[in-house]
């Protein structure tokens, strides 16, 4: 369900001066390519400009399912809802690494270690839950 016009004025959804302002994509390649340019200068970084905002813009640029309004936490509920593993080994390549971390964690320090594992996710959590919706400039999208 993506918006893709005959050409630049001949949008029929009802975002389309906003398809200015992301760039309007004629394709699924050209908006691939368009959030390629955007993103090629750009410092990767975990915290504020990372994988999700990249598919964010993309998507925006889509105008996928009617929405303009992507952020990297609406692309990580899609992901969670909708998303679907290849096979059971990309399960175990997925959760191993986190499972054997979290074992030794578990081992050789204790349970003050989950409580720091729990803190430390808690607050990445809100962090992209502020920069997202308080902070809109913070994070890429």
């Amino acid at each position: 369900m993506c918006c893709f016009p005959p050409n630049l004025a001949g949008h029929t959804c009802k975002h389309g001066y906003q398809h200015t302002e992301y760039g309007t994509a004629l394709t699924w390649d050209d908006a691939l390519q368009s959030s390629v340019r955007y993103f090629e200068h750009k410092s990767y970084n975990l915290f504020t400009c990372n994988s999700y905002s990249f598919v964010a813009n993309c998507l925006n640029r889509l105008c996928y399912d009617g929405s303009m309004n992507w952020n990297m936490i609406s692309v990580a509920v899609l992901l969670m809802l909708k998303g679907q593993w290849v096979d059971t080994m990309s399960i175990v390549r997925s959760f191993l690494p986190f499972t054997v971390v979290l074992c030794l964690g578990l081992v050789l320090v204790g349970w003050p270690f989950m409580a720091g594992l729990f803190s430390f996710s808690l607050l990445l959590l809100m962090w992209f839950l502020l920069g997202t919706y308080c902070a809109k400039t913070l994070l890429e999208s």
